[in-house]
């Protein structure tokens, strides 16, 4: 297989993706990683430049393989990757780009295993393995591409999980991937995945994510785009990484409220521009999203009056 570029977007947070750099430089399965700040805030920018050793676009005595990026300003998930990716493709070419926030933990296994699922799977594009918490426990690991109204009730806390029968295709179902453990999913988080740059050619690659997305749906963006040209994303069933969920987005935004604002706009936006929604069907989006922002805020401010001494 060709070479394969692991990316790891940090945002004041350069702690957790130095132990990840760390973690991974030993790995067998990876080439080259890219360290990526996203113009942080703090001081992530002198601590990963003393890890890595110095200047960026090159390699170092201190960490041969490790290279440092850093972005004009911090354009979110999706601005910061493609920039990764930009400057991974300018350095090395490679085959493979591995897609991994700071705070997961993969294993060469995993890696390998998801690697050899999207060779194997004819029009795979993209792909990741079942997500774990550090505890062990299950934790969401895809979605189905579902239309406007779905998409929706998807949204709503309460609706999510009055109607997730009809949410989610069990894997059991799912279509069959290139090898016996993986199957063909809508998408998959943005926490982990490994795209297959053949995939990618001239502009595709450089629009493999959308800009105008600051956090949030960067995953189904990406997989509508995949639809659009008959490729899909595939994920390995019997392989998993750990995900310490929302801590690098706990970092950047605090909140439940604003991380739910956040999110509503993203999900409008992907609406109007992926799924064709007209002004009848946004406005009901709205009239919908607004009430879900009110019920998040409402419990907010209760844990917080709860937690008062």
């Amino acid at each position: 297989m060709g070479k394969t570029v692991c990316i790891i977007l940090n945002y004041n947070d350069a702690d957790t993706a130095i132990g990840l750099a760390g973690e991974l430089k030993e790995s067998l399965e990876i080439d080259e990683i890219l360290l990526v700040d996203n113009h942080s805030a703090d001081d992530s920018w002198e601590k990963l430049s003393a890890f890595a050793g110095g200047v960026s676009g090159g390699w170092r005595e201190e960490n041969p393989g490790i290279a440092l990026l850093r972005t004009e300003k911090n354009g979110g998930y999706g601005y910061g990757n493609q920039a990764g990716i930009d400057e991974a493709v300018r350095l090395w070419k490679p085959e493979y780009v591995i897609i991994a926030n700071p705070d997961i933990h993969v294993t060469d296994r995993c890696i390998r295993k998801v690697r050899e699922a999207l060779e194997k799977t004819e029009n795979g594009a993209a792909a990741s393995a079942m997500v774990a918490s550090p505890e062990g426990k299950r934790l969401f690991s895809y979605w189905d591409l579902l239309p406007f109204w779905w998409d929706l009730l998807d949204t709503g806390p309460i609706c999510r999980r009055v109607f997730k029968p009809w949410l989610i295709t069990p894997p059991r179902r799912l279509p069959r991937g290139g090898t016996a453990g993986s199957r063909m999913a809508g998408a998959v988080p943005g926490s982990f995945f490994v795209l297959k740059m053949s995939a990618f050619p001239g502009k595709y690659g450089k629009e493999i994510f959308d800009r105008k997305v600051f956090l949030y749906c960067e995953e189904k963006i990406l997989a509508q785009k995949l639809k659009a040209r008959g490729l899909g994303v595939v994920l390995v069933t019997d392989a998993e990484y750990i995900h310490a969920h929302s801590v690098s987005i706990d970092r950047s935004v605090a909140g439940l409220a604003k991380k739910q604002e956040i999110l509503h706009r993203s999900k409008l936006y992907y609406y109007r521009r992926y799924l064709g929604a007209g002004p009848l069907h946004m406005l009901a989006a709205r009239i919908f999203l607004a009430a879900v922002y009110g019920e998040v805020w409402l419990f907010e401010a209760a844990m917080r009056i709860l937690k008062r001494p």
